[in-house]
């Protein structure tokens, strides 16, 4: 067995030869990447028993294919800590005989998928907390999840959350049973359910109108004579005129602020739709940049940091007390960018533009600006000349 510190690219490397052959991790005391002839790689843990036995184990914890090295690292941690703090013998963790296809539970499977869609989606902790929110299902065998009982969780939910919600979780839940059934933990999905028409996704885009906007910027100003300058404004200033999401906007540092092309590098990790991307800054935009770059006097770290210079949670609560003052209601932190978006549409820039803008998957996320662009349609249809 090698002995050596192991990295991603090392596992990722490992190939097959004519004898099996194990990599032990000199990290995590224990864990080692077990090799096999036919090329198939397996996370294990080597340890001894809890006293007066003390006898030596060699225990599989989950496939390779399944989690990369920094989960299998945190797996082992944690059985190790059960091990060494409470005298728990991972094994009894471990032990398959509870997951059969029949009877594991929806609790069961969610914690077998947890490690695997951590290290294979970035909203894998979304996922996981909309599974476990099917609290009534959780203690339930997956194999009694019958169509009807889904259907009527979705006739139940109506009205309470949204349609298109309770269709992501239903997507959430469909996904982890695949999972199941993919890796032998379920015979098969034992439900269909319906995807539930998003009726009440035809909700107007709620904007500013003028004089709220006037009264928006005059609370604003008045804040900061009332206690100094600080990030709300310039924050809410370059949201109107950039339209980007709040958590894109709390994530930007300096680093992404290109002033000599006057644009801003949307980094992959801080997008909802974890995609690079490059946005213009108009006159407005890249002005208040300017001049809160000036105020703060830092170049590098988040444009809108914290006190500890850190990245700054969330301004929420200034930002809906700032409404409050200036009589602007029904409005939150993402209106904004459905105001970013509506302004264009009245000012005839296309859909397909705004949805680049917005950098929206699809132009079907972009549509619900359409009734705002009537002038560019009746245009378009007057240049027939027959």
């Amino acid at each position: 067995m090698a002995l050596i510190y192991l990295t991603q690219p090392i596992c990722d490397k490992a190939l097959p030869t004519n004898k099996r052959y194990d990599l032990r991790d000199t990290f995590v005391r224990g864990l080692f990447l077990r090799v096999e002839v036919s090329g198939r790689k397996t996370w294990y843990l080597s340890y001894r028993t809890p006293p007066p036995e003390k006898k030596l184990k060699n225990k599989k914890i989950i496939s390779a294919s399944l989690v990369n090295l920094a989960a299998a690292r945190k797996i082992a941690k944690e059985y190790l800590a059960k091990l060494y703090l409470e005298g728990v013998d991972p094994a009894t963790l471990m032990n398959p005989e509870k997951h059969t296809s029949t009877g594991v539970t929806l609790r069961e499977l969610i914690d077998e998928y947890e490690p695997w869609v951590n290290s294979h989606q970035k909203s894998g902790t979304v996922t996981l907390r909309a599974l476990r929110l099917f609290k009534e299902f959780l203690d339930l065998p997956v194999s009694s999840l019958s169509t009807e009982a889904i259907e009527r969780w979705q006739m139940d939910n109506i009205g309470q959350i949204k349609r298109a919600t309770i269709n992501r979780r239903i997507a959430a839940l469909q996904a982890v049973t695949s999972w199941g059934v993919k890796h032998g933990l379920l015979d098969e999905i034992p439900f269909k359910a319906p995807k539930l028409p998003q009726t009440d996704s035809r909700v107007v885009a709620r904007f500013l109108t003028k004089e709220e906007r006037a009264r928006l910027m005059s609370a604003l100003d008045e804040r900061e004579k009332l206690q100094g300058a600080d990030y709300l404004k310039p924050a809410v200033i370059l949201s109107l005129n950039t339209g980007i999401r709040k958590g894109t906007l709390l994530g930007l540092k300096w680093e992404d602020v290109d002033f000599k092309l006057r644009s801003l590098n949307l980094r992959a990790e801080i997008m909802k739709g974890g995609k690079d991307a490059v946005i213009p800054l108009n006159k407005i935009a890249y002005k208040t940049l300017v001049n809160w770059q000036k105020f703060t006097g830092a170049d590098t770290g988040f444009i809108f940091s914290a006190a500890d210079g850190g990245r700054r949670n969330d301004i929420t609560r200034p930002f809906m007390r700032v409404l409050e003052k200036a009589g602007v209601k029904n409005f939150t932190w993402h209106c904004l960018r459905h105001d970013f978006a509506s302004q264009l549409a009245i000012e005839g820039v296309t859909l397909h533009i705004i949805q680049k803008l917005l950098c929206h998957g699809s132009i079907a996320m972009t549509q619900r600006y359409a009734h705002l662009s009537h002038n560019s349609l009746e245009e378009a249809v007057n240049m027939l000349r027959h």
